[in-house]
């Protein structure tokens, strides 16, 4: 009779050693995972940390270099702002005292819009102490309108060597409706004619002119009179 050597007890003990091995396993697995996650996060922060401290470094730098710009424009503005004051103070040394200090920007002025140096230097030979003028007298003429329909009204000087025309707008009534006679609070158009030529003057009243005709400079102001009229206020002397 065979006797079997089947154990039970063996059957326990391996079954317990497989599961020791399998439990063995997944912890080393678990470890292992674990082991390798803590170094790549470690290397990730490194990598970060390196980053931002390159980028604090390029800042750095940045920064340096705009406060090197801000030191150099401010230096420049400083030398600037010296030189414009010694050209300032080099300017008021050689510009002349009293009243030619006032002529010369004027002159200037003239000269900057295109008129003729030769006219301009002519009329400052010319300027002289009024001579042999006549007294003041005064002329009215009637302003015409787009209502006006009477004949044309004008001053003659000079023997009609200087004749005296204005033309306005017409004043508004109540019922506003244009009227005959013109508005003396609007621009006018006052035209003055000689031989040599028409010059036309265009503002609201009072205006001023002067002109020379026959060798007498007539001085003009022309003011609003009564209703429809300007009035021409004048008188001539020796020119030049």
């Amino acid at each position: 009779m065979r006797v079997s050597s089947y154990n039970p007890r063996d059957r326990y003990k391996r079954k317990n050693s497989e599961q020791m091995l399998a439990f063995g396993v997944v912890l080393f697995v678990l470890l292992l995972a674990f082991g390798l996650g803590f170094l790549l996060g470690a290397s990730g922060q490194d990598q970060s940390s390196l980053a931002t401290a390159r980028q604090n470094e390029e800042l750095l730098n940045q920064r340096e270099e705009l406060q090197d710009q801000v030191t150099a424009l401010s230096a420049e503005i400083q030398t600037l702002q010296t030189r414009i004051e010694q050209q300032q103070e080099s300017f008021d040394e050689t510009l002349p005292e009293g009243p030619l200090r006032e002529l010369v920007p004027l002159l200037k002025d003239q000269l900057d819009e295109g008129r003729d140096p030769e006219r301009l230097a002519f009329l400052l030979r010319s300027a002289r102490a009024p001579r042999n003028c006549s007294e003041p007298q005064a002329k009215r003429f009637v302003v015409s309108t787009p209502a006006y329909d009477g004949p044309v009204s004008e001053v003659s000087l000079e023997d009609g060597a200087l004749m005296i025309t204005g033309r306005g707008r017409s004043a508004i009534n109540l019922e506003g409706l244009p009227e005959a006679w013109y508005d003396p609070s609007k621009s006018v158009e006052i035209t003055f004619t000689t031989p040599e030529g028409t010059h036309t003057k265009k503002g609201t009243l009072p205006l001023r002119h002067s002109v020379v005709v026959n060798g007498r400079e007539y001085r003009l102001s022309i003011s609003d009179g009564a209703q429809s009229f300007a009035k021409v206020d004048y008188d001539s002397c020796d020119y030049p």
